[in-house]
């Protein structure tokens, strides 16, 4: 079960191999440093976990999948996310969730109809976040999800932007790790919200 999301039943890690995004705050990262048994699985190059593969999930599960990389990463070749499509569309009526901080990848894939498109967003400040803003606000999907979190400071317009994405739901929360980041003012996030 996911601590990031209560709505959340399960995760589910059909994609191996380091994560080359390499975000300061990542929690997986320290959790795989931790965890011996978990090194090998989240090392090297991106690869499908067949034995993943051949799980399956009630019809009332919501599934966060790849909770400990990012799927949509740059160095995760296409016909690894076509398989993991594949199987989610087959799981139907399963719901599950994508997060990705490379949402313009969604583009190149048709989305199985049992997804939510979701995107980590944490702040508008940056030239990276503005591009994942502006590939949600393009994304032609009808079920989409913004995670603020962990939420650091933001300028005035980002509840703005992130209305003009249209998503259904919007998640936001603090670092829960004492990464030391840029946070706003638990007013400034309630006003967000």
């Amino acid at each position: 079960m996911s601590k990031m999301f209560p709505f959340i039943t399960k995760t589910w890690n059909p994609i191996g191999g380091e994560c080359h995004i390499r975000c300061t705050y990542c929690w997986a990262r320290k959790f795989i440093k931790r965890n011996e048994r978990l090194t090998e699985k989240y090392s090297g190059k991106a690869r499908v976990f067949y034995k993943e593969m051949t799980k399956t999930f009630k019809d009332d599960d919501f599934v966060f999948v790849s909770d400990m990389r990012d799927m949509f990463e740059a160095n995760v070749p296409t016909s690894q996310i076509d398989e993991v499509l594949a199987k989610i569309q087959l799981e139907s009526p399963t719901k599950f969730l994508l997060l990705t901080k490379n949402p313009a990848r969604y583009h190149e894939f048709a989305l199985p109809g049992n997804c939510v498109a979701g995107a980590t967003i944490e702040t508008d400040c940056g030239l990276d976040r503005q591009t994942r803003i502006d590939a949600m606000g393009f994304l032609a999907y009808p079920v989409k999800m913004i995670s603020v979190e962990p939420i650091m400071d933001f300028s005035a317009n980002f509840p703005d932007k992130i209305s003009k994405i249209k998503p259904q739901f919007v998640a936001v929360g603090y670092d829960n790790y004492e990464n030391g980041l840029s946070e706003p003012s638990l007013k400034k996030t309630q006003d967000l919200i």
